[in-house]
């Protein structure tokens, strides 16, 4: 290892993302020995040489990729360095070969943009109430190549990224995922995946916050109390009423404190104060008899 690798190394263990930069992933001494093969060991012409690789790849240096794409990035220069080494090994002007180079990587290169690392916001949320049509679309920047599959996926009831909590419900070519209508039950986390063959390219989340509404509900609890108290065809209600010996018993069982066992007890109460009653005029009339 050259002492020259050394900043390239710590960049790349410590950057969360990196440019398309040919000389992050590269060293002087590589670049020069591309040259050298153009131009020879000692010509005048080597600085103007590693100009031209600047200039040629400048334009790369926005397209940023996540930190798990770092590697392929590193192969991408890799290998566009050993075609640059072919070329000045087969004599072709230097001038032609680097222009031809740095439009070969360009595809590769653009391809690894937006990759896998979620860039934030990570999550996007979509406010939806209940009956409402969702559209979710899976949307990039740059082109997608042909033989790419989409895979929508979704994680229930929950905000997330860990891939552990997703299932797979779709795989083909739609970039745009269709909910008509939404309700209540599609209420959590959508992640959209483009891949080539293993590699994924691009991978979004979407947050689906659905807000059900009131009159639904209502109807629901309408429904609920209808059922109770109109029984299915068939369906006989049947309610078990246990003799009670005093009232005493019947204050000390909870349980027998229903609707049958309510009854019982005010029209015990109300015939004993029939009787109360019938025994006081009794008493009144034969006091009055007796004068």
């Amino acid at each position: 290892m050259t002492p020259t690798e050394y900043p390239v190394l710590l960049w790349l263990a410590f950057s969360s993302q990196a440019g398309a930069c040919l000389y992050c992933f590269s060293t002087e001494g590589k670049r020069i020995r591309v040259c050298e093969y153009f131009l020879g060991y000692a010509n005048g012409q080597q600085k103007a040489c590693l100009s031209a690789l600047t200039a040629a790849f400048q334009p790369y240096v926005k397209i940023q990729v996540g930190v798990s794409e770092m590697e392929k990035l590193k192969d991408i220069f890799g290998r566009i360095l050993f075609y640059l080494e072919e070329k000045g090994m087969a004599k072709v002007p230097y001038r032609q070969a680097i222009p031809e180079a740095a439009a070969k990587v360009q595809k590769e290169v653009e391809g690894l943009q937006a990759a896998p690392a979620c860039i934030p916001p990570c999550v996007r949320y979509v406010h939806k109430a209940e009956g409402d049509i969702t559209i979710l679309r899976c949307t990039v920047k740059f082109t997608i190549p042909p033989e790419t599959i989409i895979r929508w996926k979704f994680a229930k009831d929950i905000i997330s990224q860990d891939l552990a909590y997703f299932e797979v419900l779709y795989t083909g070519m739609d970039l745009t995922f269709l909910i008509r209508p939404t309700t209540g039950a599609h209420g959590g986390t959508y992640a959209c995946e483009i891949a080539e063959e293993d590699d994924v390219l691009v991978r979004k989340f979407f947050y689906l916050n659905v807000t059900v509404k009131r009159l639904g509900k209502e109807k629901e609890l309408q429904a609920m109390f209808h059922d109770i108290l109109n029984p299915p065809p068939g369906v006989a209600s049947v309610e078990v009423v246990e003799p009670i010996s005093s009232l005493q018993d019947l204050l000390q069982d909870p349980d027998s404190l229903r609707k049958t066992g309510v009854l019982l007890l005010l029209l015990g109460l109300f015939l004993s104060s029939m009787l109360v009653t019938l025994l006081l005029m009794g008493v009144y009339f034969w006091a009055t008899d007796v004068k």
